[in-house]
């Protein structure tokens, strides 16, 4: 983060102060929130292994994580910096709090926590040099609030805890990314890592997590589980007391349900979620990559009140209730968000617009007529002035919605219209395959459409995307 600070006390001459003081202004609203004074060439890889015990009657959960990470960039750092994105949910006594982290040598390794507890930043003992390899061991308590959007205990005492565990924040061209996550829309900034977690609940309550269950042991009232979640972007963790377990089977891809018969008005309702789910991942494993995991899990979004929240994770997703739309967009997050990595802070376009996109082609191929949807979002992306561009940060947009989704996607229906559905499609499958397990931006996205496609679409570019 740099923080510029001018007295003008000393400064004698008044253009001087004024010249500097417009220089800090630019340098504060020019940059993404980074941390950099010297960009370094640094490039990193993590895997973690986490040891956690819930107790869902105090609410709370007790873990340990080691967080191994790899430097495989040229330049030595002895600063690493973390994200706590669950502490976007805190309250005054409950959140995620910190007890300590050492080194592999057992030493306290210094901390300070940043923007509301969102964001921790390690100095540590040694440095780390391009080509070397250090572990950080985390001691975390979490205090798990009363649901709050996506994070907490739910009134019928279900629990969903994503982002309760520090994941180490990107270092890209403009140094480290280290901005929090939105109170709207979605602002995640992750790297693909691997993940060990091992878990200990009362045997009443089931676990579920976004990763492969490799092991489920029960004894004196606890049951111990072992996760791998390996190529995921996060780690995330939900449990209750009595779930509705259901599975299809799509090519090589097992889709399990978790199911709390509270958010569904019948188990109709969760069979027909299950349908569409598999539905939309055959049409997308043909459409744009094939999903290359043997397991995905949908479970329920939760809240306090009895409502719930649709929301995306990698190898897991949440539907409030029943429809096709909301199971047909959240599936396609699968491929744009998750195989498909962005900056959902500075281009979130690149995964909500997608999405929007992918659902809608889907609801088509399923035989729905979406004529006066694309009607809407056409309305919608002509309100804003010739030229408003979708690809600006969550900070600038004006409406999060009409123009990250619905804008949006209709600027990928009017590429589609022109160049045709077979070609436009056949590009998009081409992005997917090129950038899978790593990270795409628009002007990726707009290189390889005039690389891929004869048919002039530069008006069209220019019409929604800023140069």
């Amino acid at each position: 983060m740099v923080r510029l600070v001018i007295n003008s006390k000393q400064y004698k001459v008044f253009s001087l102060a004024v010249v500097l003081g417009l220089c800090a202004i630019l340098c504060i609203t020019g940059c993404s929130k980074t941390a950099t004074s010297e960009i370094k060439d640094l490039d990193f890889s993590s895997n973690y292994e986490i040891t956690a015990v819930l107790d869902p009657y105090n609410k709370t959960l007790e873990y340990t994580a080691q967080a191994h990470i790899r430097n495989s960039g040229q330049s030595d750092t002895d600063e690493l910096y973390f994200h706590l994105y669950g502490n976007l949910y805190k309250t005054e006594t409950e959140g995620i709090t910190v007890n300590s982290i050492i080194d592999e040598s057992g030493n306290a390794i210094s901390y300070v926590l940043e923007d509301n507890d969102q964001l921790l930043r390690l100095t540590l003992n040694g440095a780390l040099a391009g080509g070397g390899e250090t572990t950080a061991f985390f001691d975390c308590t979490v205090t798990i609030p009363d649901m709050i959007s996506v994070f907490g205990v739910a009134r019928d005492n279900e629990i969903h805890l994503p982002f309760f565990s520090p994941e180490l924040a990107m270092h890209d061209k403009n140094g480290w990314n280290i901005k929090p996550l939105a109170q709207a829309g979605d602002g995640r900034y992750l790297a693909i890592s691997d993940y060990t977690l091992s878990i200990q609940a009362p045997s009443e309550y089931e676990i579920v997590c976004n990763g492969a269950e490799l092991l489920r042991e029960t004894q004196n009232g606890q049951t111990a589980y072992t996760f791998q979640a390996n190529q995921r972007r996060e780690i995330v963790v939900t449990a209750y007391t009595d779930y509705v377990h259901m599975e299809r089977v799509v090519g090589k891809t097992r889709i399990l349900g978790y199911f709390n018969a509270n958010r569904f008005s019948s188990q109709s309702d969760m069979e027909n979620t299950m349908d569409a789910a598999a539905f939309s991942m055959d049409y997308y494993n043909r459409t744009f990559m094939v999903y290359p995991f043997d397991t995905l899990i949908i479970t329920n979004g939760t809240s306090l009140r009895g409502d719930g929240a649709n929301m995306e994770y990698s190898g897991l997703f949440t539907v409030a209730g029943f429809s096709v739309a909301a199971t047909y967009h959240e599936m396609a997050h699968q491929w744009f968000y998750f195989l498909v990595g962005n900056n959902e802070n500075e281009e979130p376009w690149l995964d909500e617009a997608f999405a929007t996109f992918a659902h809608t082609i889907c609801e088509e191929a399923a035989g729905f007529d979406r004529a006066s949807w694309w009607g809407f979002q056409k309305d919608v992306a002509y309100e804003y002035e010739a030229g408003k561009a979708i690809n600006v940060s969550y900070d600038e947009a004006e409406n999060y919605t009409d123009l990250f989704y619905n804008r949006g996607a209709y600027f990928l229906k009017e590429l589609m219209d022109a160049m045709g559905r077979d070609e436009f499609l056949s590009i998009l499958s081409e992005y997917c395959d090129t950038y899978a397990f790593g990270f795409a931006t628009t002007d990726d996205f707009i290189s390889l459409l005039r690389e891929r496609t004869p048919v002039d679409v530069d008006d069209i570019i220019d019409e929604y995307i800023s140069s």
